[in-house]
């Protein structure tokens, strides 16, 4: 059995038995207030909503393989909605200090996606959600260096954060400044005035409701933990993806090929793989905790600061408990 057919009759894995006593009171009772409910363990088969705007979803797939995945449906015309993203580091352009084998330059200082997301709220920014974006060098040991260099154009709340090369190659998620989500091939230089947030992926995996890679070839046949963003193809609501790998019996992983069914099954069009790996790390704001919470789950619980991430804002924090179909 493919993906899709497996997809098609998703059921609730839960993890451990205190989830499924959790998700029986929820079956049977409705949606619990907030103060009631561990998003980390419950598995949905309808979407709940985080708040207006927001709705969450988590897979529990058992073929092709053992797969979790969560995932966060952003409603782009909610009224006060906002993208911020992670600005240039306050070295920015100077030689990296903690990396002497070539000269790499510093673009953005490295951090959790829970420690963006707490930063930005601290500053005023509302972020509800919040997801790692792109990758970054230098990717060497002892992988512990304080800052970033992005490898192509990359910009933040309007501002450039990254040269890296030519914007008219790659492939790139952006938001226009007068808030219009796109999934692109290309930027042409013309356009990068008007560009509000620029974050590149590492392959294009739906364009126009097709697949757009290349099927055989290993890149795309591996299985691995992924970060993948989705548009719908009115490009009114963003889906961010995020599937845990690399922990047998828990979950195995994603290829190209399971990110496009999962996509295509949230309703999405045009899609963009991310940097993934142990980079992956999707964040929602916890109001019972007043804590950003990883929806994900890393190996070893060990998570990456990464170089680049995205935050969804809103200008109010109105929450919403209901269910949809």
């Amino acid at each position: 059995m493919d993906l899709k057919a497996s997809i098609s009759r998703i059921r609730v894995l839960p993890r451990g038995g205190l989830a499924v006593l959790v998700c029986a009171v929820f079956c049977a009772y409705g949606v619990m207030g907030a103060d009631a409910r561990d998003w980390r363990d419950l598995m949905w088969e309808r979407s709940v909503a985080l708040r207006e705007g927001v709705t969450l979803r988590a897979y529990a797939l058992e073929k092709p393989r053992l797969m979790k995945a969560y995932v966060a449906r952003i409603d782009l015309a909610t009224p006060g909605i906002g993208f911020t993203a992670t600005e240039r580091a306050d070295r920015w352009g100077e030689p990296m200090p903690d990396y002497t084998n070539s000269t790499v330059t510093i673009c953005t200082k490295r951090e959790t996606v829970a420690d963006f997301m707490s930063r930005r709220r601290n500053e005023g920014r509302n972020v509800e959600v919040a997801v790692n974006a792109s990758g970054w060098k230098p990717w060497e040991h002892p992988f512990t260096h304080t800052y970033g260099s992005l490898y192509r154009w990359a910009t933040s709340n309007g501002v450039e954060v990254s040269h890296g090369k030519n914007p008219e190659r790659g492939v790139f998620f952006i938001v226009r400044k007068d808030g219009v989500a796109a999934i692109r091939a290309r930027i042409p230089v013309s356009m990068t005035n008007e560009v509000a947030i620029a974050m590149y992926g590492n392959g294009r995996i739906l364009k126009n409701g097709m697949e757009a890679f290349p099927p055989n070839l290993p890149k795309f046949k591996s299985v691995h933990p992924r970060t993948a963003f989705g548009l719908t193809a009115d490009k009114k609501t963003l889906v961010l993806l995020a599937v845990d790998g690399r922990q047998p019996g828990y979950s195995l992983g994603a290829s190209y090929a399971d990110l496009a069914a999962l996509l295509r099954r949230e309703g999405c069009t045009d899609a963009i793989n991310m940097d993934g790996g142990g980079s992956t790390s999707l964040v929602i704001f916890d109001r019972t905790s007043g804590h950003p919470l990883m929806l994900n789950h890393h190996v070893d619980g060990s998570v990456r600061k990464t170089a680049l991430n995205l935050g969804i804002t809103f200008t109010t924090e109105r929450s919403n408990h209901e269910t949809k179909p």
